[in-house]
Formats: C-alpha cells, sequence, structure tokens
C-alpha cells in the first residue's frame, strides 16, 4: 500500500520481494503502470523496516521527500579546504570584537547565524546592529558546495535530527557565531528614533566576538527579575533592558501598521535518550524570543528597501492578500465566535489584528487564531517586490540566517554587490528560477518537519489507547469531526463508525445527528476515549461520550 500520494496499490510478485516482510517499509520501482485489467506493478528496491517502528517512519518520510544528512565527497572535499584554510581577514571589515555583541537563541541551537547588539545614543535614539554570518565569504557561487546547498534549499529540523543546508563544520562550526570566538560577519547598522523608525543605516562586512552565547530562557529570566542570572551576565543587563526598550518600540510600531501577529505558541516534542516522548508541551514566546524577532525583521526590511531603491534584481520574501473566496468562508466560521472581517473585498491585515487581539486570553483564542491562519496564502520568494501582507510591510526579504536558508545567502551576494563595484549584478532570470526551486523546498521541508513531529506523538498515544480525554472541536468534514487535546495533539472521528445518523451543516458549521439533540459546534470541549493511533496513516482515532451516551 502506498503511503504517499500514488493513490493505487501496487501488486509486487514474490520474485521481486526480497527480503521485506510483512508491514515493512519499503521503496518500489514501478516496472508496470497498470491499466483497466491489472494493477500497476514493481520491484522491491530498499528495505527501510517495519512500519510499526517510528524511526523507520522517519527514515521513510526522509527517502521519499528526498532529503539527506549526508553530502557529497566532492562537497566534504571544499569543506575541509575551506576550513584548512579559513584566517580571520580584517580586511576591508568593521572591526566590532570590542562591542559587547550576544546571540540569543534556543538552548538546543549548534547553528548560530545572528547576533545582536544595542547601544542607547546621546540624542535619545537607539544603534541596532544585527551581526549575520557571513557565509559567503567561505561558499562561492556556483562551487559545488554551492550547488549542493541550492539544490537543498534550506535546513531541515527534524523533531529528531536535522538535515543541514551545510556540512555541519560549517553550519555549527567555522561559520556559527559561537561565543568567544572571532567570526567574519555581514552587518546592518541602524539608527531607529523612539517612533521605531529608522533614521539611518549601514550595511557593511565586519568581525565579531560573542561575548555570551544567551539563551531565550536565561534572557527571558534576566528580563523577569531573576537575580542569580542578572549577577551572572551583569556585563550585558543594562543592554539587555535596552534591547527590551527597543524591541517594544518596533513591536509598536509594526503592530500600528497592522502587522498581525498570532499568539500560537509552538508545539515542542522532547524526546529522551532512546528518541521516545519524554514531554509534549506548548513553547510560548517570551521577551527574548520576541527582541530577536523585532530586531531581525528591522534588518530583513532595512535590506529589503535598500536593495528595491538601487532598483537591483534579487529575491524578495513576499506575502499576497489573500483570496477573496477564502475570506467569505473565514467569516462563516468567525461569526461561530461572534467576530466579523468587514468590507473584504479591500482587506487589509489590521482588520485580522483587531479580531486577534479581541479573541486574545480566551478559552477558543488558539483556534480562532488558527482558522485566521489558515485562511492566508503561504509566503514564498519572488523576485517581484510585491511586499508582505501579514506584516503590513511595503518591502521585505531574507537576510539573516544564510546557515539555514539558500535566500539568505543569495540576498547576501545581492547586499555586497551593492558595496563592492567589481561584482556585477546577478540576472532576474536567474535569481526567478532560484526562488522557484527553494519555495518548493521550504514547503518540502514545513511539511517533512510537521510529519516527523506527527510520527512521534501518534507513538506517543500508541500507549494511551483506551484513556478518556478531554478534547475540544477544531473542525469538520463531510464524514468527520476534528479535535485537538488539552496537550494540543490532532485527532479525528469518522461520524460513519456511529450507529447515530450524523450530518454536516455546512451553513452552520456544525455536525448534527439527525435523530436526536446531539450537536458538535465548534469549540465545544467534550470526553471522548482513545480508540486507535495508527503509525502507517498518522491518524489519531477518538470516540466522543456523549455519542456513546
Amino acid at each position: 500500500m502506498p503511503t504517499g500520494s500514488f493513490g493505487r496499490d501496487i501488486y509486487i510478485p514474490n520474485s521481486q520481494i526480497k527480503n521485506a516482510a510483512n508491514k515493512d517499509l519499503v521503496a518500489v520501482e514501478i516496472t508496470f503502470w497498470g491499466d483497466n485489467s491489472r494493477k500497476p506493478e514493481g520491484k522491491v528496491i530498499k528495505i527501510l523496516g517495519s512500519s510499526t517502528n517510528s524511526k523507520n517512519m522517519i527514515e521513510a518520510l526522509i527517502f521519499r521527500e528526498n532529503l539527506s544528512e549526508n553530502f557529497s565527497s566532492e562537497a566534504m572535499q571544499q569543506t575541509n579546504a575551506i576550513i584548512a584554510n579559513s584566517k580571520i581577514d580584517y580586511t576591508n571589515r568593521k572591526d566590532l570584537t570590542n562591542l559587547s555583541i550576544i546571540t540569543i537563541d534556543g538552548a538546543d541551537a549548534k547553528d548560530l547565524d545572528d547576533a545582536v547588539y544595542v547601544e542607547k545614543l546621546e540624542n535619545g535614539n537607539y544603534k541596532l546592529i544585527v551581526a549575520i554570518a557571513d557565509v559567503s565569504y567561505y561558499v562561492k557561487k556556483d562551487t559545488v558546495l554551492d550547488l549542493e546547498a541550492r539544490n537543498r534549499g534550506n535546513s531541515v529540523y527534524l523533531v529528531d535530527r536535522v538535515l543541514p543546508m551545510f556540512p555541519k563544520e560549517i553550519s555549527n562550526g567555522i561559520c556559527s557565531l559561537n561565543e568567544k570566538e572571532e567570526k567574519l560577519t555581514f552587518s546592518c547598522e541602524m539608527e531607529i528614533d523612539l517612533k521605531g523608525k529608522v533614521v539611518n543605516y549601514e550595511v557593511y562586512k565586519s568581525v565579531i566576538k560573542s561575548v555570551h552565547r544567551m539563551t531565550y530562557k536565561a534572557v527571558n529570566g534576566i528580563l523577569d527579575g531573576d537575580k542569580d542570572l542578572i549577577n551572572e551576565y551583569s556585563d550585558i543587563y543594562e543592554m539587555l533592558k535596552q534591547m527590551l526598550e527597543l524591541s517594544k518600540i518596533l513591536r509598536a510600531k509594526k503592530h500600528k501598521r497592522g502587522s498581525i501577529d498570532f499568539e500560537l505558541p509552538e508545539l515542542k516534542v522532547v524526546l529522551d535518550k532512546d528518541e521516545k516522548v519524554e514531554k509534549v508541551y506548548l513553547k510560548d514566546r517570551g521577551e527574548g524570543e520576541k527582541i530577536i524577532e523585532d530586531f531581525m525583521i528591522a534588518a530583513n526590511e532595512t535590506v529589503a528597501e535598500r536593495i528595491y531603491w538601487l532598483e537591483l534584481a534579487s529575491i524578495y520574501r513576499t506575502h499576497e492578500k489573500p483570496d477573496r473566496e477564502k475570506i467569505v468562508k473565514l467569516n462563516e466560521i468567525l461569526a461561530k465566535f461572534g467576530y466579523k472581517i468587514p468590507n473584504f473585498d479591500n482587506i487589509h491585515p489590521k482588520q485580522f489584528q483587531e479580531i486577534i487581539e479581541m479573541s486574545r486570553n480566551k478559552e477558543t483564542s488558539m483556534l480562532v487564531h488558527k482558522t485566521i491562519l489558515t485562511s492566508l496564502k503561504q509566503a514564498r520568494y519572488t523576485v517581484e517586490d510585491t511586499g508582505h501582507f501579514g506584516l503590513a510591510s511595503s518591502h521585505y526579504t531574507h537576510f539573516t540566517s544564510p546557515i539555514r536558508r539558500y535566500a539568505d545567502l543569495m540576498v547576501h551576494r545581492v547586499l555586497f554587490s551593492t558595496i563592492d563595484n567589481s561584482i556585477k549584478p546577478f540576472k532576474e532570470a536567474d535569481l526567478d528560477e532560484i526562488a522557484q526551486h527553494i519555495s518548493k523546498t521550504e514547503r518540502v521541508a514545513m511539511k517533512a518537519e510537521d510529519e516527523s513531529v506527527r510520527i512521534k506523538l501518534v507513538e506517543y498515544m500508541q500507549k494511551r489507547v483506551g484513556e478518556k480525554l478531554t478534547v475540544m472541536v477544531t473542525g469538520f468534514a463531510p464524514r468527520k469531526v476534528f479535535f485537538e487535546t488539552d496537550e494540543h495533539i490532532e485527532c479525528s472521528w469518522d461520524v460513519t463508525t456511529s450507529s447515530n445518523y450524523y450530518v454536516f451543516d455546512e451553513e452552520n458549521y456544525c455536525m448534527v445527528d439527525r435523530e436526536s439533540d446531539t450537536v458538535f459546534n465548534l469549540g465545544d470541549k467534550v470526553e471522548a476515549v482513545l480508540e486507535r493511533a495508527d503509525l502507517l496513516t498518522l491518524e489519531i482515532s477518538v470516540m466522543p461520550l456523549k455519542d456513546i451516551f
């Protein structure tokens, strides 16, 4: 049975099965595509292991999506040569090693590609320096290493491993802005006034030496008043307070123009030493996370504006307005919660922002925010600068993560051509081809990351079959009701398995039993029994108790 989108069963003769056992995951080469009288036929070319094992399911996912942890021998030879010949060259670079520049990342991050510094100026404005790993210095355009990175498009962060865009010797080593190490960077220095406006800026190559490898947890603790942490990091305490001040100024500016700020905590899955789920929790954004987000957006916008006004061919991060049909449908669903988007023929992100504000801190807020999010288009990479709807930004690009996103590496190269006149501008047609490709690889990565998490969650729920759960109704299909558990794990109920006769009422967006008064409405909380968790289909099935009794 295909696990992908092939859509039909494939017959494999006994002579072509190799040593595959029942329920094994296998890669198959099609030898006959089928006709009206015969199914497609194939032969096993790779055995990936039992489908009852989550690790094998992730290996199959990697194989199916044509992802890889490994690099070619040529790419590794080039990597080793880069490391062997590397030295910190200050030529045509600003020396920022005397500044208290820091990195702020998750505790488990190893590819540190951005560092930040803030200083309050005498005129009351703020100086913000966003220093980014100068990957383009080491990885030259169209080399084997560059072409492999381009093909990957981005790093992929699966639940149990990272599939990096560059070998770890580069991503976690020579380019990573590790604490107390001199590193080559590309910096965007901005002077920002009290209204959040960038009144002056400069982009330049630089050398930094991060004074601390900070974690979000530590920064949040310091800003929350943890005295032990404040004492430990007393040398940067005042700067962290200034960072918070500037972050709030930038956030207020974004809010005023209508930028959509979803309050959607990230679902985190923690694995133990045996790669089994140890804990599932929602990771909230603290002030540390918001500081970095606000500073990176400021740098990305500043770089995008520079490239735009210099009329250079480049790659932008664009986000289009949602389709009218989607907004009409969204309005029907939002009406269930008492919200409405007016004037959706002239849609503006501020209209979404206002609903998000109204729904904040309510029990159904996450459901409302997710519903709005799914109505929006997916951001992508383009050579046309059409702006970013969600951020309410006229010009936007990706500059801040060249270790893990190829788009950023290309933007670095374009940006450097604005400093060094000897570099030829890029051709728009070439950039367009790259933009389309990396938009696709990004979607593949997002799908793979989500699926890897789902695999582990299904395995986690298998041990709990038979348990009673509290679940919230989150959506409907003609024959299904979708729920979310208290741990925010998605599950569903196939209404055709019920002895009652349920019909999806599309107009009122609910599931109704025609023979009784039983109704399932969006946002309802009900008790349910966990019936099944299937690793092959990745479905988690429940049976609501109010249907049984």
